[in-house]
């Protein structure tokens, strides 16, 4: 039966609504049990986000069943990806995040987003462990399921794959709701959209996306990225070098996965 156009943007947003609703109600339910202060807010959203995974994965799973019906494109999620091609795909994932955030403050964006330093101050508190349970696992892997699993997936059946990266990395930069997010988020976005495409498989977007955020807390927690900007000429020379090392590793996981598929069809 063939949907019509607003059904099916609305069959790309209401997973983000979804999320979003059960974010709102987990937080409800949590100002009863841990009220809201400075102390406690990453770990409020460490739990709203394993309150909403069970949602997301249920939808997913919907989703991947529809395809194995026939409808969509029916080899997602089928492909195993080799854990040598995760760990380069968590390497990419780090080296592109610390150039991309080098560039962007070389602009000097932050100055015009005081919502991002509110962010920072929520997120960042100094609690390590937390930080990297909370932002380098659990919430990457459910915005991995919601964004490139379930409405990428899905702008692609309706768009087409290039289309679709556009769309679900922009919509996934937006509900970040500050204007360096939404730079930073709408262009790594295409990245993790691209590895999902390239690879048919959520878990190398997982794990750039977790090697991007753990970049994040290490510079915030930490004075391990702090050479990097001693200079002009270091920031210049470190990005460039990040963005080519980036694109040398992208090169060669495509080139992995084209042959990885031609000696598949060949057997």
């Amino acid at each position: 039966m063939k949907q019509s156009n607003i059904t099916r943007i609305w069959n790309l947003l209401y997973p983000v609504c979804l999320y979003f609703l059960v974010t709102a109600a987990a937080v409800i339910l949590l100002d009863v049990i841990l009220p809201e202060t400075v102390d406690s807010k990453l770990l409020r959203q460490l739990l709203t986000s394993f309150a909403v995974l069970p949602f997301l994965i249920y939808q997913y799973l919907q989703d991947a069943r529809l395809r194995g019906n026939g409808t969509g494109r029916t080899y997602f999620g089928r492909i195993k990806i080799p854990v040598v091609d995760l760990i380069c795909m968590f390497g990419i994932g780090g080296c592109f995040a610390i150039a991309l955030n080098q560039l962007l403050g070389m602009f000097q964006i932050t100055q015009y987003s005081a919502s991002y330093a509110q962010v920072t101050q929520t997120f960042y508190t100094g609690r390590l462990l937390l930080e990297v349970t909370a932002l380098c696992i659990v919430i990457p892997m459910a915005e991995e399921i919601l964004y490139r699993g379930i409405v990428y997936q899905r702008a692609a059946d309706w768009l087409g794959v290039r289309t679709a990266m556009v769309i679900s990395a922009v919509i996934f930069g937006a509900v970040h709701m500050n204007l360096v997010q939404f730079i930073y988020a709408s262009i790594f976005g295409l990245l993790l959209a691209y590895f999902t495409e390239v690879t048919g498989n959520l878990t190398g977007a997982a794990a750039a996306h977790m090697a991007a955020n753990l970049t994040s807390v290490l510079r915030a927690e930490t004075n391990a990225f702090d050479f990097l900007d001693q200079n002009p000429v270091i920031r210049t020379v470190s990005m460039l070098g990040l963005f080519l090392i980036s694109a040398a590793g992208i090169f060669c996981i495509v080139r992995q996965e084209r042959n990885r598929r031609q000696n598949d069809r060949s057997q």
